[in-house]
């Protein structure tokens, strides 16, 4: 083995320990976050088996909204002053 590859002499990671048990769950937890990944309910991910499928049902439920229409929110009477 080349000496370069050579890692016993190495320093442990310092970091190692937050990868173990909820230290791990935290950081994966992190990740997803940050890149909009969203977990699928057990149920959900039986139907839904790859991405392709969710995205096209999220678009036709978006169509479906559109069509429907937004409810209109009741018009509010407006603020008079009142008199002391």
């Amino acid at each position: 083995m080349r000496k370069e590859y050579d890692l016993r002499d190495g320093k442990p990671n310092p970091y190692a320990k937050r990868l173990e048990g909820p230290g791990r769950a935290a950081i994966l937890e992190r990740f997803l976050r940050s890149e909009h990944f969203v977990r699928l309910d057990p149920d959900v991910a039986e139907t839904f088996t790859d991405d392709a499928s969710v995205n096209a049902t999220l678009r036709l439920a978006l169509q479906i909204g559109q069509v429907a229409g937004k409810p209109q929110r009741a018009k509010s009477k407006p603020m008079t002053k009142k008199s002391a």
